[in-house]
């Protein structure tokens, strides 16, 4: 590894740097409140809104967004919206976070596992293919870690198919594809797109929030049907639907950091080239970047040798003051929750198996200094030389 013998840092290391980004940005995020505070429109109001249209300008996306509660929402409101229901499959990465799953079942479908690519772990499309059956109505695409899944064949094999898809862009808000057919911003590839305004996001919420975005208006607006208890006036229900909102405090904060966004995914890619550059010729697997993807680095994560015993690993970092996180340490389809509701490709997925027992993510936030990414690194080497 090249990096030079370096100091522990003076103060904690942080998985995300939450409090520093914050700290930059506290007078922004204090007008913002008071604004909030002086309206007390906390439900809708102007400022989801102009953060709707704001998201799809700043990206730029060109779509309908809809804000909503969550991104698990998110996803729940594009398979309503597109009609996924009882009797259906749909398409699913075997590693994911388990929202990608749970919601196919929470609308009745059957999801169905497929495996991933080796190098961006993104759902990988002749697994695709294998899970496929006459029942299919519906894939959803995870862009992992902050790259997009191969949409060059992804998506003209799903209009052959007659399949609906959906981007669940999460990690990924931000990532632009630019293929040999297709091209476009994560989240506008295919039918819908949804993401997450958890907290650690790339756009992070000071609290929950989501948003499903559509170019079709009729989609969207089916979406916000839904989430709005499935009507499009008060008291005049004209379907059974769900609560999910953004609230306006949280739209406000969002607005806040959109501003600031293009500058917050720079310095993550340069903390992500920091890395690459300490890591090369490292017993490690760095994150691959594919050719028609650029890539936001939601998570920095590395594939630790077969022979490693990761936990070992992870607890030798954290007597360092380093912590650590494994994204994700299971298949889905080996989740208790799936065992009764969902089904594997054929070929199963050992792809999937073998990344959640290898893969560790790394501190990876807009914070990230040159001098803790030296330490990261040199104590996994010393780590990963006695374990």
């Amino acid at each position: 590894m090249n990096t030079p013998r370096s100091q522990a840092p003076s103060g904690p290391i942080h998985m995300v740097d939450l409090q520093g980004l914050h700290r930059r940005l506290r007078r922004e995020l204090d007008r913002a409140m008071d604004e909030v505070l002086q309206e007390s429109a906390f439900i809708r109001g102007r400022h989801v809104s102009a953060f709707e249209a704001k998201l799809s300008a700043t990206l730029p996306l060109d779509a309908h967004v809809v804000g909503c509660g969550n991104g698990t929402d998110a996803l729940y409101l594009a398979l309503r919206a597109l009609g996924v229901g009882p009797g259906d499959e749909v398409i699913v990465p075997d590693f994911s976070f388990i929202a990608t799953a749970e919601v196919v079942a929470e609308v009745g479908a059957t999801p169905v596992f497929a495996d991933i690519d080796p190098r961006t772990f993104n759902l990988d499309p002749a697994s695709a293919e294998r899970a496929r059956s006459p029942r299919t109505k519906a894939l959803i695409v995870v862009h992992l870690f902050g790259q997009c899944a191969n949409m060059d064949a992804l998506v003209p094999w799903a209009q052959e198919h007659g399949l609906r898809l959906v981007e669940d862009n999460a990690q990924s808000l931000g990532a632009v594809y630019c293929g040999v057919n297709v091209h476009g911003p994560a989240g506008t590839l295919g039918d819908m797109g949804c993401t997450s305004f958890f907290p650690s996001k790339n756009l992070g919420a000071l609290g929950d929030g989501g948003a499903v975005m559509a170019r079709n208006a009729d989609l969207a607006d089916r979406a916000r049907l839904v989430a709005n208890h499935g009507a499009k006036h008060k008291y005049h229900h004209l379907e059974v639907g769900i609560n999910s909102r953004l609230d306006g405090l949280q739209a406000a904060f969002l607005n806040v950091k959109l501003d600031h966004y293009h500058d917050l995914i720079a310095r993550r890619q340069a903390a992500a080239d920091r890395y690459d550059a300490m890591l090369a010729g490292s017993a490690v697997g760095t994150p691959h970047r594919g050719p028609h993807s650029s890539h936001v680095f939601h998570q920095y994560c590395v594939m630790l040798p077969a022979s490693c015993d990761r936990s070992a690993v992870q607890d030798a970092l954290k007597a360092q003051g380093i912590p650590t996180a494994v994204y994700y340490p299971g298949a889905l389809s080996a989740q208790p929750a799936m065992a009764e509701v969902g089904r594997v490709a054929e070929g199963e997925t050992p792809v999937s198996q073998n990344a959640a027992a290898r893969i560790l993510a790394l501190p990876m936030h807009t914070e990230l200094t040159e001098d803790i990414q030296a330490f990261v690194v040199e104590q996994l080497s010393r780590t990963l030389s006695v374990v």
